[in-house]
């Protein structure tokens, strides 16, 4: 469960006033030439203890493991918004970093001591748990560099920035636009330079502290089954096997801009990630290069081409969560094979046919094997049948090339010859992955597998309007299998495949979905989305 953080950030800025004596300095234990053109800054860190953004939308503290607070680094600008310096305050007590308990994060937040600063700072961004492979933040790095310079997208895998107690943070930014990235600071004077002035400042700064949110830069997702879950129609059977993540994308900003929506649901965010616009996306104009394009962009669960590539898993468990990096898009680029989805393994039997057991599909009917057989040899010559079995089997590798071109009698013969069994030639658990895309389609001992393209909000009711889908940031998508209504399909649904008939350009809302699903959100906001599986 992950939570929102605040921080509390105090400045002070020290006046070096003429005629001031170095006995005074010293009696604040400050050399006096330290502080030319400096000022203070004090840091207090922590999450809110109660829903901040809005009553309809819940929030819960994160576990431990996703709230260890180790490096803390807080970039400092100037009015022009200008990198002045870095400040560290690692080791700083950040409220909640101790995980959830009793339904609230645990401990306190502690301030830190003031530490000097350039006197023009204005603006602060914070972040923790650097990726430091991918941001270099270091001060003789970032310093002089204007905000706009400092704020990349990088590549980056899921590991870099959500690793237990070591998941990465930066500031959550207020407002639409990317100027909202850079929270403003307050900074107070002392009226003297004498230690009791600067002390009495000091004191000034710490009881009136600027906020500061921040975010983890990954998304979550976790699958669920219904206790009530029911499948249909009535005497079909189904029984959950795993789920995984597909389409995950493969970059992050250090700061992704505010988006706001029509119809949001009161407290959620939306943001603007690298490939957010319809022409960030992937080139899929051309054929022969489209899945490498796709490819550099996105992770894809990907199917195999032959008997001898191993099978991807699809086995994460009920109840497990997975992470992954923002995945935002405009209107219009809510497509396939840009939408960051879960891929759910079960097996479905249809009525009338043994749990468990293999069967085909042709045309809306199941078949078992000795059933397709029958039913084959109904059908005339270069129809029905009799064409599409053969192309499926030549696909699948169990028919060659050479039986494919043969006379009607020697494809018949192959036909009559089908067994299931662990050879290329048989029928076995890759039959049905290999031989993809065709109007037959055959589901070893019944495992199928299911699409769920993730909702943002479900609140964004309209078709194709923005927020709809998406996963962002610091937000909690927890997706709940309700029921289940037809078998799904015998191979891995993959927008990137060129085989695939269904083109990655395809809206959203206009994909043949096998799942449907209701959303909700927790920042770490909380979404639960229901699924029923068709």
């Amino acid at each position: 469960m992950m939570k929102t953080r605040s921080f509390l950030l105090s400045t002070l800025a020290v006046f070096i006033f003429a005629g001031c004596s170095s006995e005074d300095a010293r009696e604040g234990n400050i050399p006096g030439g330290e502080l030319d053109g400096k000022a203070y800054l004090s840091l207090s860190l922590q999450s809110h203890t109660a829903t901040s953004r809005a009553a309809n939308v819940e929030e819960k503290p994160g576990s431990s493991g996703e709230s260890k607070a180790k490096a803390v680094k807080v970039l400092l600008f100037d009015e022009d918004d200008v990198c002045l310096d870095v400040a560290d305050f690692d080791g700083l007590t950040v409220g909640n970093s101790g995980g959830e308990s009793g339904g609230t994060g645990t401990p306190e937040a502690v301030a830190s001591d003031a530490k000097l600063v350039p006197e023009k700072t204005k603006k602060v961004f914070v972040v923790i748990n650097p990726y430091t492979d991918g941001w270099d933040l270091t001060s003789e790095t970032v310093k002089g560099k204007p905000w706009s310079a400092i704020n990349t997208a990088i590549e980056a895998a899921i590991a870099n920035i959500a690793a237990n107690e070591n998941f990465m943070m930066a500031s959550a930014g207020e407002g639409a636009g990317i100027e909202g990235a850079l929270t403003g600071v307050k900074v107070h004077k002392p009226t003297a330079y004498t230690s009791e002035a600067i002390n009495q400042a000091k004191t000034d700064a710490q009881s009136d502290p600027a906020k500061i949110s921040v975010d983890r830069l990954s998304a979550k997702v976790e699958l669920a089954v219904k206790e009530s879950f029911s499948t249909k129609p009535d005497g079909a059977t189904f029984a959950f096997s795993g789920w995984e993540l597909s389409v995950t994308n493969k970059s992050v900003k250090l700061y992704s801009e505010r988006i706001t929506y029509d119809n949001a649901t009161i407290g959620a965010v939306y943001r603007r990630d690298k490939n957010y616009l319809s022409d960030e996306q992937p080139d899929v104009s051309n054929e022969s290069t489209m899945e490498a394009n796709m490819d550099a962009a996105f992770n894809y669960l990907k199917n195999i081409d032959s008997e001898s590539e191993e099978m991807p898993a699809v086995a994460q468990s009920k109840g497990t969560s997975l992470y992954c990096l923002e995945n935002t898009m405009e209107a219009k680029a809510q497509q396939l094979g840009f939408t960051t989805k879960v891929v759910v393994k079960a097996k479905y039997t249809p009525y009338g046919l043994n749990e468990n057991s293999s069967y085909f599909s042709w045309k809306g009917n199941y078949y078992t094997l000795d059933q397709l057989k029958t039913e084959y040899l109904k059908h005339s010559d270069g129809s029905g049948l009799k064409v599409d079995l053969p192309i499926f089997l030549k696909k699948a590798g169990i028919m060659t090339q050479e039986q494919f071109d043969g006379d009607q009698d020697t494809k018949n013969s192959v036909v009559a010859s089908l067994s299931e069994g662990a050879t290329a030639t048989q029928l076995n658990a890759k039959t049905g992955i290999i031989g993809r895309f065709c109007a037959v389609r055959y589901y070893h001992e019944s495992v199928c597998y299911y699409d769920v393209l993730i909702r943002h909000d479900q609140n964004v009711t309209e078709k194709m309007a923005l927020g709809r889908y998406g996963v962002v940031r610091n937000n909690w998508y927890h997706l709940e299998l309700q029921s289940v209504s037809g078998p799904g399909t015998p191979w891995i649904p993959d927008p990137s495949d060129p085989d695939n008939p269904t083109p990655p350009g395809t809206d959203d809302d206009e994909a043949d979905a096998y799942i449907s699903v209701k959303i909700t959100i927790n920042p770490w906001t909380y979404w639960t989305q229901g699924v029923d599986l068709h």
